[in-house]
């Protein structure tokens, strides 16, 4: 199944500048695994993957992965 992503630069004021960073906006039905191999094959600081809450009163759930083996986020 295709996935939808973007890469924005975050920390910054200017095109090309700041932390690069890919986004995932509907990442359903990715495992860990895959989210973390994905980050792996962008090898940028971290990936964010939008996924429905898991918490009632919250808005999304936004499991981040980074291209070494660390996972922050809900």
């Amino acid at each position: 199944m295709p996935y939808r992503f973007y890469t924005v630069d975050v920390f910054t004021d200017r095109l090309f500048g700041g932390n690069p960073l890919a986004v995932f906006p509907d990442a359903q039905g990715l495992s860990g695994e895959q989210m973390q191999q994905i980050a792996r094959e962008f090898n940028l600081s971290e990936t964010v993957f939008v996924l429905p809450p898991e918490h009632p009163a919250h808005t999304r759930h936004l499991p981040t992965r980074c291209a070494t083996s660390c996972e922050t986020g809900g």
